[in-house]
């Protein structure tokens, strides 16, 4: 806690203050190098540094360079700017000594380990990883359900107008080769594919006897 000692007086910033407001020390008797050099003194050497600090120093400096404002109040019932600004040094050292304390007594912990490099597996290793996957894709059987095979399944569904989404295909795989089919005969005049109005319901409707198959009718 900083503390001035001055002709005729001994205290802290905030009893200096007292002593100004209740008249018991005039301003005139106020030595403001004194006063100026007593609290920089008093400042730690570790805290001089700190950023919370230089603005409070550098008025302090300022008002050292200008005694006929330092002891003068700028509006009635507020401070004198030195005092003022001694208190404010006085609680913002007090307030870091403080938290440097606490922080003195907190343990150091080691930052966390870094993670592990993935494992790098040789190449020879991962092709022996592949091989069962590689036998697996090999066992699965060709698809058997081409254009040709979705025609002569519409062959037998499409009785008047029905709509595409009716007809009995299982997958959406079925249903992509089907709409192809039926994409290619509209082509070639068998059906026709018509929807009152976009994304509506697509309906087929035969346009000839639907006897071959499309490569013929091509």
């Amino acid at each position: 806690m900083i503390r001035l000692e001055l002709p005729g007086f001994s205290g802290t910033p905030l009893e200096l203050k007292e002593a100004l407001r209740r008249g018991r020390l005039s301003p005139r008797a106020v030595p403001l190098l004194l006063v100026v050099d007593q609290a920089l003194a008093q400042v730690p050497e570790d805290l001089r540094q700190r950023s919370e600090l230089l603005p409070i120093l550098a008025e302090l400096l300022l008002l050292k360079l200008s005694p006929e404002k330092a002891l003068t109040p700028r509006e009635e019932g507020e401070e004198a700017p030195l005092v003022q600004v001694l208190l404010d040094l006085s609680e913002t050292v007090a307030f870091l000594e403080e938290r440097l304390k606490k922080r003195s007594r907190l343990v150091p912990v080691s930052p966390p380990p870094l993670p592990k490099p993935a494992l790098r597996l040789p190449p020879r290793a991962l092709v022996e990883a592949a091989r069962p996957f590689r036998k697996a894709v090999l066992a699965v059987s060709r698809e058997r359900f081409g254009l040709l095979e979705a025609w002569e399944r519409l062959k037998g569904l499409l009785r008047g107008r029905v709509a595409f989404q009716g007809l009995p295909f299982a997958s959406w795989g079925e249903k992509a080769v089907a709409f192809a089919a039926l994409l290619e005969a509209a082509r070639l005049g068998r059906v026709r594919l018509y929807q009152e109005a976009p994304f509506a319901p697509l309906y087929v409707e035969a346009e000839a006897p639907l006897e071959g198959d499309l490569e013929r009718t091509a």
